[in-house]
C-alpha cells in the first residue's frame, strides 16, 4: 500500500486519536505530520502487515516523545474536524466527542487509552496490547474497569 493511500485512509482516525490525547488542534496536526513522517521512513525499509494498529502505535509514541520534550499540556475548548456533514450534525458530533473526552479525563490514563483504542478506534484487544506493550489480559481487565466507570459517569451525568 502506498503512503498516500495509507494517509488518506487513516489520517482522520489518527488525528482524532491524537486530538483526544492533546486536546489541541495544532498540536494534534503537528503530531499527525510527525507520525506519518516516521511511518514513511519505516515503510521505505520494511513491509508492515497490520498497518492500522501499527500507525496508532507510532502516533502514541510520537505523542509520548512530544510530551516528554514539552513537559506541559495545552488545552483547548475548540475542536476542528474535517467533515462534509451539515452544520447541525457537526455540532452534535463535536458536542458528543467533547463530552466523551471530558468523561474519559475522570478515569485512569491507562483505562482512557484502552477505551480510546478499543471502543473509539476499533482496535482489537490484541492490537491495543501491542500498541501499549501490555499483556492482553491486562488490557481486558483495564477495558472492563474503564467501561464500568464510564457507564457510572454517564448515568450520573444524565
Amino acid at each position: 500500500m502506498e503512503l498516500e493511500t495509507i494517509y488518506i485512509t487513516y489520517m482522520n482516525d489518527i488525528y482524532r486519536y491524537l486530538y483526544s490525547l492533546t486536546k489541541n488542534h495544532s498540536a494534534a496536526e503537528d503530531l499527525l505530520q510527525d507520525t506519518f513522517t516516521k511511518a514513511h521512513i519505516t515503510l521505505l525499509g520494511q513491509e508492515i502487515q497490520d498497518i492500522k494498529p501499527w500507525l496508532f502505535k507510532v502516533a502514541y509514541y510520537t505523542y509520548i516523545d512530544s510530551t516528554r520534550k514539552e513537559k506541559r499540556y495545552v488545552t483547548s475548548d475548540n475542536i476542528d474536524q474535517m467533515h462534509s456533514n451539515t452544520p447541525e450534525q457537526i455540532i452534535v458530533e463535536q458536542d458528543a466527542f467533547l463530552k466523551l473526552i471530558n468523561l474519559l479525563e475522570q478515569i485512569k490514563p491507562i483505562e482512557k487509552q484502552i477505551i480510546l483504542l478499543c471502543d473509539v478506534h476499533d482496535c482489537t484487544n490484541e492490537q491495543a496490547a501491542n500498541i501499549l506493550q501490555l499483556n492482553v489480559n491486562t488490557v481486558k481487565s483495564h477495558l472492563a474497569r474503564g467501561r464500568k466507570k464510564m457507564r457510572t459517569l454517564i448515568t450520573r451525568e444524565e
